[in-house]
C-alpha cells in the first residue's frame, strides 16, 4: 500500500505502517498484492478502506 503519488510503500499487514503513510481523508491510496491470494487480498483492504477500518462490516 502507498499514497497515490508517492514512493514510500509498506506492508498492509502492519496498522502501524499504514498509519505512518500519513493518507488523509480525500487523499488516494494504491494497493497492490502479490501470491496466489493477492487478488483476494486487494478485494479485502478496499472493503475495509470503504468501510473507514470498520473489520465489523
Amino acid at each position: 500500500m502507498r499514497k497515490a503519488g508517492g514512493e514510500t510503500e509498506v506492508d498492509a499487514k502492519s496498522s502501524i505502517a499504514v498509519l505512518s503513510l500519513g493518507v488523509g481523508p480525500d487523499e488516494e491510496i494504491v494497493i497492490t498484492a502479490d501470491g496466489s491470494d493477492g487478488e483476494q487480498a486487494v478485494e479485502r483492504l478496499i472493503e475495509l478502506v470503504r468501510n473507514d477500518f470498520d473489520l465489523n462490516t
